[in-house]
């Protein structure tokens, strides 16, 4: 898939205009390439040495382009694992490109979307667990998702897998000398054996169980904001949001389409989306039908509904119908527009929470109730998210998952008491695969060039 033997440059640094620009070159000919075009300032100083930086001049054809300073690395002391160059020079879009095309003109390629760290994984300076977490601090927006991904790229995930591998494999070799050895070897000890099985699946099923928290971190909590027309949710996504996102309006049936946007609460990513206001009458236009459907749609795929009550109003059939359709869903009722009336016990009935979405009363409070709804439903009450617990990837966890159903049955086997101790290794070996399979010492082509895909160039 990539060509290792090849000498690879990319820009590192975003795109724009900006005080520095990156520039890495990696393989076996960097140190060669970038001889052929700088120059150090202190002519006698010019040598290049692992991690001694040097100050000069970037050159195409005796015409300056730019002064810049590089630092090389030495294999295997990289993040490649390769020689390395790194070029920082002035930021902009142009003068980082001209310094590139003189790595392509002097015998570097063009690296692919993460390439750098696919070459980093292939050397083993990283395991695929660690190169996953770079793209995740990539690509984090909230300081929990950054906190969860350096974890994981500071070796947590990889020491567990390693520590399930290496007790997998010492019960494997237990239970197949006793079975080849039976004579020199002690008897095998089932409850011991079992009691280790039992431990090593509960720590898996807890990797598992900590995946719902990484999906958050990931994706955030879906939030449906669902009422009859004109009740106000417009006005408080944008409210919420704190821009003036959705078109606001006293006509009702203006919103026709679901707006998405995301905002953070405590670390934490929430995903609101602003609906069409479901009613049911004959005169409705095409239009506004398809937006009541779509409302309906964001409602069954959220994660928690925020309806919008109007307190200067009585509940109407829309409203009645509206409670009908959310099954159960996991809902926090907002009486809204408690600025138009004077508030009493009545109001309060049926609604968690009484707020102005005009003028912003009670938002925060209404923000600590969706955090709190969230963590209940996740089961989040017991961690904060920061360097608590092993946030996995989908990936891991069905690769986890894997591994726990044949720990199931392994533990199943074990407990017959049969005499299938030759199937109860041959089980923990498909066992130990799937762990393999998870920290890329065994894995295919297909994965591999899914995973990488997903990173920018230069990383």
């Amino acid at each position: 898939m990539f060509n290792l033997s090849d000498t690879i440059c990319a820009i590192c640094t975003s795109p724009g205009v900006g005080s520095i620009a990156a520039i890495r070159i990696s393989g076996p000919d960097s140190w060669k390439i970038i001889k052929k075009f700088f120059f150090a300032k202190d002519a006698a100083q010019s040598c290049l040495q692992h991690m001694h930086a040097l100050h000069g001049y970037i050159k195409d054809n005796e015409k300056t382009l730019d002064e810049v300073v590089i630092l090389p690395y030495k294999s295997p002391n990289s993040f490649t694992r390769e020689d390395v160059i790194e070029i920082f020079c002035h930021g902009g879009s142009k003068v980082s490109s001209m310094i590139l095309d003189l790595c392509l003109k002097n015998g570097a390629r063009r690296a692919s979307g993460g390439e750098f760290t696919f070459r980093a994984f292939i050397n083993g300076r990283i395991d695929l667990t660690e190169a996953e977490a770079i793209n995740e601090i990539i690509n984090a927006d909230t300081t929990r998702a950054v906190y969860a991904a350096s974890d994981i790229l500071s070796g947590s995930l990889k020491e567990k897998v390693n520590s399930f591998r290496d007790r997998l494999f010492n019960l494997i070799t237990t239970i197949e000398s006793a079975i080849e050895f039976p004579m020199d070897v002690p008897a095998i000890q089932k409850d011991k054996i079992i009691s280790q099985l039992n431990d090593i699946n509960l720590e898996l099923n807890q990797l598992v169980q900590d995946s719902e928290s990484g999906q958050i971190l990931r994706s955030g909590i879906k939030v449906s904001i669902i009422g009859a027309p004109n009740v106000g949710k417009s006005s408080l996504l944008n409210q919420l949001v704190e821009n003036e996102r959705a078109i606001v309006t006293s006509e009702a049936g203006t919103t026709r389409d679901t707006i998405e946007e995301k905002i953070i609460i405590d670390g934490y990513p929430f995903v609101l989306v602003d609906t069409a206001g479901i009613r049911e009458a004959e005169s409705l236009s095409s239009p506004e039908r398809l937006g009541i459907d779509r409302s309906k749609w964001a409602l069954e795929n959220s994660d928690i509904v925020l309806l919008v009550l109007d307190l200067t109003r009585k509940n109407d059939n829309d409203t009645k119908r509206i409670f009908e359709i959310l099954n159960g869903k996991p809902k926090i009722v907002a009486g809204n527009k408690i600025d138009l009336i004077d508030i009493n016990e009545q109001h309060l009935q049926n609604i968690d929470i009484a707020i102005s979405a005009k003028y912003g009363t009670n938002l925060d409070k209404l923000k600590k109730l969706l955090l709190e709804k969230m963590k209940y439903l996740k089961n989040l009450t017991s961690h904060d998210g920061q360097n608590s617990t092993c946030y996995i990837n989908q990936r891991q966890k069905e690769l986890l998952l894997q591994c726990s159903s044949i720990m199931d049955f392994v533990i199943e086997l074990a407990n017959k008491n049969d005499g299938s101790e030759d199937l109860i290794a041959d089980e923990l070996k498909k066992a130990i695969s799937k762990l393999d399979e998870v920290s890329g010492r065994k894995i295919n082509e297909d994965v591999i060039i899914n995973i990488f895909a997903k990173f920018c160039i230069g990383k």
